[in-house]
């Protein structure tokens, strides 16, 4: 029995010392995954949502409010119809 127990004692040392040791250091490390994409320049175009609903036009209106572009030229508007809506209630800016 001691000697059973003795063999299996070294048996396992011996699997347990094997997976220490067995390493491959030649294998490449995962490429880092890219780049978020910037976010969209709001002063660019006028957005399609904006363009839809009076909600996405509030929403780019409430964008716009937030940057400040003092060597910018306008947003030329002369291309745009804005949305409009006979039913929804007036949303404040």
């Amino acid at each position: 029995m001691k000697k059973n127990l003795s063999l299996s004692f070294a048996l396992v040392a011996a699997a347990l010392m094997g997976g220490c040791f067995g390493g491959d250091d030649d294998v490449a490390m995962p490429a880092p995954p890219p780049p978020a994409p910037a976010p969209a320049d709001p002063l660019a175009a006028v957005p399609d949502s904006a363009k839809q609903s009076s909600d996405g036009l509030v929403a780019y209106l409430k964008v716009l409010s937030t940057t400040t572009s003092d060597t910018r030229d306008p947003i030329d508007l002369t291309m745009v119809t804005l949305p409009q809506s006979d039913t929804a209630e007036p949303t404040p800016l």
